[in-house]
């Protein structure tokens, strides 16, 4: 049996939906913003652990909120944060929406934080200042790999 002629074709998509499928891009673009993240964080903690060596604050009242140690990880935070959020909108310039985009970014740039910080801060407690190292020059490896494989999938 065959629709009639005078009834409109039904569709379960908008008009405006993606003709293209950009889940691998997304996937990579957030896998390499979040190793950018990791080394990051592990240049970061590298650089606050000599910062901290010159301190001689032993309670939490004597902390001078002006010390550079302090505001270092502070702003290297946020900058971290807004590092990894625009590396991941970059990587994703294929997918046309700027909300679907700006989304993914944000969860990229939170989860990456996230697990930048957990693994910086156990890998250093249990093996020290080399390990950071090790881990940066990975990290960078990956990020690079997975970010020119989210380029080229974009192609």
């Amino acid at each position: 049996m065959t629709a009639p002629e005078d009834r409109p074709d039904f569709s379960l998509l908008p008009p405006d939906a993606p003709k293209e499928d950009r889940i691998g891009t997304a996937f990579l673009a957030m896998g390499s913003a979040a190793a950018a993240a990791v080394a990051w964080f592990s240049g970061l903690t590298l650089i606050q652990t000599r910062l901290v060596v010159g301190s001689t604050a032993r309670t939490i009242t004597q902390i001078n909120p002006n010390s550079p140690d302090v505001n270092f990880m502070v702003y290297g935070t946020v900058l971290g944060l807004g590092f990894t959020g625009v590396s991941a909108w970059l990587l994703m310039a294929a997918i046309p929406s700027t909300y679907r985009r700006g989304a993914l970014a944000m969860v990229a740039a939170l989860a990456g934080t996230s697990l930048a910080m957990v693994a910086t801060l156990v890998l250093y407690q249990f093996t020290g200042r080399p390990a950071l190292i090790a881990l940066g020059i990975v990290s960078v490896t990956i990020a690079l790999w997975l970010g020119r494989r989210a380029i080229l999938s974009s192609r």
